[in-house]
C-alpha cells in the first residue's frame, strides 16, 4: 500500500511539473485594418488592380474586404475559397478605401496600374500612389507606388503584414 502510494504522488508530481504553462506565450492581437490609396498624376488613363490576397483572423479564419470608397464600388472578382478579393477598374476617383470587416492579426495586398488611355502622350504624368495602412485607426506603414511610362515595367506593390505585430 505504501508503494502505491509513494507511485500515486510521484505520478502527481510528474503531471504537474510537465504541465505546458507558458504565461510569456500570448495569442496574436487582431485589429481592425484599413487601407488607404491616393492617387495622384493621370490617373484617369490607367486601369488598377487592388488585391486583398490573405485577411484572417486567429488561426487562419478569412475575412471579407469591404470597398468603403468609392462609395458604392464592389469587388470585381472574389474567390471566398482561396481568401482573394480583386478590384479592376478604370481609375475614376483618386482614393480607394478597403476595411476589413471583422478585426485581423494578417493582411496582404497588391497594387498595380495600368496605362490604358492616351498611350501616345508623352507629356502626361505617369500615375503615383501613396498606400497607407492603418490598424484600429493607427497609421502602421506607407508605401508608394509609381508607374514607369509606357512601355517600360511598373513593379507592383505587394505586401504581407502580421498585423499584430503592430
Amino acid at each position: 500500500m505504501k508503494k502505491l502510494l509513494s507511485l500515486c504522488v510521484l505520478a502527481l508530481m510528474f503531471i504537474s511539473c510537465s504541465k505546458d504553462y507558458d504565461p510569456d506565450v500570448q495569442t496574436k492581437s487582431e485589429k481592425k485594418v484599413n487601407v488607404e490609396v491616393e492617387f495622384s498624376g493621370n490617373y484617369q488613363n490607367y486601369q488598377l488592380l487592388f488585391t486583398i490576397n490573405s485577411l484572417t483572423k486567429g488561426e487562419g479564419a478569412f475575412v471579407e474586404p469591404l470597398i468603403s470608397t468609392p462609395a458604392n464600388t464592389q469587388w470585381t472578382q472574389v474567390i471566398a475559397q482561396g481568401n482573394a478579393y480583386n478590384y479592376i477598374a478604370d481609375l475614376t476617383s483618386n482614393k480607394l478605401v478597403v476595411e476589413s470587416k471583422e478585426a485581423v492579426n494578417r493582411l496582404g495586398f497588391l497594387l498595380s496600374a495600368t496605362q490604358t488611355k492616351n498611350t501616345d502622350d508623352a507629356s502626361q504624368t505617369p500615375i503615383t500612389a501613396l498606400i497607407k495602412v492603418y490598424a484600429d485607426d493607427k497609421l502602421i506603414e506607407t508605401y508608394t507606388y509609381k508607374a514607369l511610362p509606357v512601355g517600360q515595367v511598373t513593379e507592383p506593390v505587394s505586401k504581407n503584414l502580421d498585423i499584430s505585430a503592430y
